[in-house]
């Protein structure tokens, strides 16, 4: 429930007993709450989930804008009678030509990305700060959305990473050098695999943070409870997310890609940030 008065409340550390009995002998230092701190966490709150509302939907975007070619068509490997070596420095040379074309997509998405995943933990502290009580799973939401979007930040930015081979043109592939082209076009398909994981273990960390959102508010009677609901929803299509990226599904990746990005997480952001800006304007 969101706190509208202000209340010193104790560090009960080791409980309220115990956080008593230390006050009367120690003198204990009281944590002082006070309507300005309640009303600035509103506003960080909101400025946050707006961010991450916006964050996820360019994000998104960009990233079906490459996934579907609208941009650059992505090129084919095409067998010709020169050899497998020669085809495949060919191929690779036209993907670098490809990345290159849409290297601003890339970096955009993998930037703003991060930065929406950071203003989703900043939501979680500002959601748990102007709620009440100590239930175990509003101390969980934070942990777990503040450790489900470092794994997904370290993921965008591994893939960020192959920018150093895409960011400068490619020339003509000389026989000496096909041995290179393919040797490094491998070399960006491994950075790729490497983010796969780190992705989808993120998804269904995040996943738990919703379904702990949920309990939250499902325990909170100030709390709309469609909001719940909307959050058990949010966390089974991020965890269907989670599978279809290890699997490889890219068909299925996409669509629950744009049904996250484009809805679910943007109205669950503004969702929190007016619940926030609320709390703030009324503490």
């Amino acid at each position: 429930m969101f706190r509208s008065t202000v209340t010193p409340s104790v560090d009960r550390t080791f409980g309220k007993g115990a956080a008593m009995e230390t006050m009367a002998h120690t003198g204990t230092v009281l944590e002082v709450r006070t309507i300005e701190d309640d009303r600035a966490w509103g506003r960080v709150g909101r400025f946050a989930a707006y961010g991450a509302a916006i964050g996820f939907l360019v994000t998104t975007v960009l990233y079906l804008l490459d996934a579907y070619d609208v941009l650059n068509p992505s090129p084919a490997y095409v067998a010709t009678s020169a050899g497998q070596v020669h085809d495949e420095a060919q191929f690779w040379a036209a993907v670098f030509a490809h990345q290159h074309a849409i290297l601003w997509d890339v970096i955009v998405r993998d930037v703003v990305g991060p930065m929406a995943y950071i203003a989703l933990i900043v939501v979680a502290v500002a959601f748990r700060r102007l709620t009440s009580g100590d239930r175990p799973e509003r101390q969980l939401m934070v942990t777990l959305f503040g450790v489900g979007g470092v794994i997904s930040v370290i993921a965008s930015l591994l893939y960020l990473g192959n920018v150093e081979f895409w960011r400068l043109p490619v020339g003509p592939i000389t026989t000496d050098g096909e041995t290179s082209m393919i040797a490094v076009g491998r070399a960006t398909t491994a950075i790729d695999r490497l983010t796969t994981w780190p992705e989808a273990f993120g998804y269904l960390v995040l996943a738990l943070g919703m379904v702990c959102l949920g309990m939250l508010v499902r325990h909170d009677g100030a709390l709309p409870r469609r909001l719940g609901a909307f959050a058990y929803v949010t966390a089974g299509v991020l965890v269907a997310l989670a599978v279809a990226t290890v699997m490889d599904a890219d068909t299925a990746r996409s669509i629950l890609a744009l049904g996250v990005g484009v809805v679910i997480a943007p109205v669950l952001c503004i969702w929190l940030g007016r619940i926030l800006g609320r709390a703030g304007a009324t503490a």
